[in-house]
């Protein structure tokens, strides 16, 4: 699934968006996908193999980009998204064949980086919740994340940071100013 995921189903989404839009999403509503384990995105414990989690985030990432329209604001203005840390948190396997949905929703952004949540849920319950940092860049820099968002929501203001984000936040600036 992993490189099905990556060289042709992000670019295919890309294109079916282009021909035949997905149903609009607000930027701050959560966007599900209902997804399965497959005999590929397992590892020798017969669950979806802790790699795959990200991989299927980032397919879950570019489906909410272009159910909100942001997709084609990146596109057009040939911006790169580029992750720049991820915490994930795993509760409960997702044995093979297992349907599962995946949420993704943006949950705020600051002067640089925009912060999503994505969360796994399974019949049994949340099964992976996991946060992504995450960064437009063009040929001058970094794409300050109000424009972007203005582009699509002219005027929306970023919620409130929550603490638990904040933190985790503060936790990766320490880290990297100790390299």
């Amino acid at each position: 699934m992993s490189h099905i995921i990556s060289f042709v189903r992000i670019p295919a989404l890309a294109l079916r968006q282009h021909l035949w839009p997905l149903t609009p999403l607000g930027v701050l509503d959560e966007d599900c996908l209902r997804m399965h384990v497959w005999p590929n995105d397992i590892d020798l414990n017969l669950h979806l193999n802790n790699a795959r989690y990200l991989n299927i985030m980032d397919y879950g990432r570019m489906h909410l980009l272009a159910r909100t329209r942001l997709l084609d604001q990146i596109l057009r203005s040939r911006w790169t998204p580029l992750v720049g840390a991820v915490w994930m948190t795993y509760r409960r396997s997702l044995p093979l064949f297992s349907a599962f949905t995946l949420g993704s929703r943006l949950v705020c952004w600051d002067e640089r980086w925009f912060y999503m949540e994505q969360t796994f849920t399974a019949r049994e319950g949340l099964a992976a919740v996991g946060w992504v940092k995450g960064i437009l860049r063009d040929a001058g820099g970094n794409v300050e994340p109000q424009n972007v968002i203005d582009r699509v929501t002219p005027g929306l203001a970023s919620p409130p940071m929550p603490e638990s984000i904040a933190t985790w936040n503060e936790l990766t600036r320490e880290k990297l100013a100790g390299v």
